[in-house]
């Protein structure tokens, strides 16, 4: 930010209105302002911190402190600013509160403080003190307290700069000179840092308790070395308890191997076995078999004589219908006898009812014998 024109009127010991016109003292970047004591010197500082944020440059003067005594009542009280920021030309105006006459009638009226900020482009002008200020601090970057260390430091005050501390002066120097944006990366990449440290050690204890758990072979020749890296709870010692890890692993797949062939050998023999088991099986089915018809064929032999002696009644039957042949009735039902005797398979029931119907036949041929034996008697 670069002054170029200040008006104050009414303000400080300046009764009337004044107004300084910087242009005219060049180009250079710095400028030197001596007088007196008592001049005014401060003031023109004070009017151009009460400019642009409404206050003193130093601690002690206050806003309502800065109406001229010296100055008519008629004056009115304001300090207007021109400043060139960024290649760009800015105007505020500000008038602090002050009793003024009324501009009807007789008496005095408060004129309120107020603040206007114009900007070098088509935007509407900012109004109302409060406002004009945070417009300024955005637009320069600096607050008031920040300014008065660093653009314009009244006597006595140059000290403070360099009595602030670091982190003040590292707050001012980096609006001064806007590296706002390589702060924000920096507290990013620390942000950025916690949190990969944090996520490394959250595996770290994971891991730790991991490797914890291991359990390796007694006969091990590191056991006592992970015995004791358990105890410290692998502090430091996280990839030496990868590699015993490894290590575990290691043997633990050779015992594996070993398991397999072992487990392949017994496979085979549960294999053999079970073919075995298979055969004996089959055998003793087969004996149980031979078991069974042999029960059968020991059930069958009394059938097979009770069928013989069958068949030899009926042959006697048989030849019992031969010599009832004289007679029609006889020889009829011996002969059908003779016929359903060959034919049949000896069975009982059947044997039965031809006996039956052989007794009945046998009845009527007694009949007939005995109507032949009457009648040749008459003869």
């Amino acid at each position: 930010m670069k002054p170029k024109k200040l008006t104050i009127s009414a303000f400080g010991p300046y009764a009337d209105r004044m107004d300084l016109d910087f242009t005219q003292l060049g180009g250079g970047g710095l400028y030197l302002i001596t007088g007196d004591t008592g001049a005014g010197k401060t003031t023109i500082f004070d009017a151009i911190t009460f400019a642009l944020y409404g206050e003193a440059s130093g601690e002690i003067r206050k806003g309502e402190m800065f109406r001229s005594k010296y100055a008519k009542p008629e004056v009115r009280t304001f300090v207007e600013l021109t400043f060139t920021y960024r290649g760009k030309d800015y105007t505020v105006k500000r008038n602090p509160e002050y009793l003024r006459p009324k501009d009807r009638g007789q008496g005095m009226t408060t004129e309120k403080a107020n603040a206007e900020l114009i900007f070098p482009d088509e935007r509407q002008p900012v109004t109302k003190s409060t406002e004009v200020t945070k417009a300024v601090t955005q637009l320069l970057g600096l607050d008031q307290r920040q300014f008065r260390q660093i653009a314009m430091i009244a006597q006595g005050d140059f000290q403070k700069l360099l009595l602030a501390g670091t982190a003040d002066r590292s707050e001012i120097f980096r609006k001064m000179f806007h590296t706002e944006i390589y702060q924000e990366l920096q507290n990013r990449l620390r942000d950025a840092a916690k949190a990969r440290w944090k996520t490394y050690d959250e595996k770290k204890r994971s891991i730790s308790q991991y490797l914890t758990g291991i359990v390796c072979p007694e006969d091990a020749v590191f056991q006592k070395e992970l015995a004791k890296l358990k105890k410290e709870k692998f502090d430091g010692e996280v990839m030496r308890g990868m590699e015993l890890l490894a290590l575990c692993i290691e043997m633990d797949q050779e015992r594996l191997s070993r398991l397999e062939e072992e487990r392949s050998a017994l496979g085979t023999q549960m294999e053999q076995q079970n073919r075995l088991l298979g055969k004996v099986k089959e055998s003793r089915k087969r004996q149980e078999e031979k078991a069974q018809k042999e029960k059968e064929l020991e059930e069958l032999i009394p059938e097979e004589v009770e069928k013989r002696q069958k068949s030899e009644q009926a042959d006697r039957e048989a030849s019992v219908c031969k010599e009832l042949e004289c007679c029609d009735t006889g020889r009829t039902e011996s002969m059908w006898l003779c016929r359903r005797s060959e034919s049949t398979e000896h069975n009982s029931a059947v044997i039965n009812m031809l006996l039956k119907k052989f007794i009945n036949s046998l009845k009527i041929f007694e009949k007939d014998i005995l109507w032949c034996y009457n009648l040749q008697k008459q003869k």
